[in-house]
């Protein structure tokens, strides 16, 4: 509606501005000619049309301005529905990710439960005394190819056993009390123990 009105004042001014141009030229020809009630009318007429047209722009709805209003509706439903699939694949990722979590927990607490069970299994007193003749022998039993390593409190290295193929037991003789550290080794397994040597009759 709004373009027709746009139109009709065009089309009133381009044919107003046609028509003043011919009654000038004409009067510059013949200033005693007389300007007729029909060109008077014209006049009138085409001005009336062009400020028909003026208020018509100006007033005239346009015709895209009802489209918007229409579709407004589906654009916040479309957003709506947006958000909500958003949050709710934010709320599978989270639970995704905490079911994750869990597994991974469980799974590194079976595994350090069956790294429990399948640590290195030593056996020997961890409290022996001097006898009369100022030794203390102590037997080590271990799996086969067991290393042991005895170092003093001063963490020097008394003696290291190496194990043998037939896992029989290992024996060291101490002669001096004090407090010592056992370290047992068997290919990537490792187990520490403490042993205290007491002095003759304690």
């Amino acid at each position: 509606m709004k373009k027709l009105f746009i139109l009709l004042m065009i089309l009133a001014a381009v044919c107003f501005v046609g028509v003043w141009i011919y009654q000038t030229q004409r009067l510059k020809k013949n200033a005693q000619a007389k300007i007729g009630k029909g060109q008077v009318v014209m006049n009138w007429g085409l001005i009336i049309l062009f400020v028909i047209g003026l208020v018509g722009t100006f007033t005239a709805p346009g015709d895209k301005t009802s489209e918007p209003a229409e579709h407004h509706p589906a654009n916040e439903h479309a957003t709506k529905v947006s958000k909500a699939q958003s949050s709710s694949e934010s709320a599978a990722a989270a639970s995704a990710s905490s079911s994750q979590a869990a597994s991974s927990s469980s799974a590194s607490s079976s595994s350090a439960s069956s790294s429990s069970s399948s640590q290195l299994q030593v056996d020997f007193p961890t409290d022996v005394s001097l006898n009369k003749t100022g030794d203390a022998t102590v037997s080590f039993k271990a799996p086969a190819n067991t290393q042991f390593e005895i170092k003093d409190s001063n963490n020097n290295v008394v003696t290291t056993l190496n194990g043998n193929a037939q896992g029989a037991d290992q024996t060291y003789n101490f002669k001096k009390p004090g407090k010592y550290h056992v370290t047992a080794h068997n290919g990537d397994q490792t187990i520490d123990k403490d042993l205290t040597v007491r002095g003759i009759g304690q």
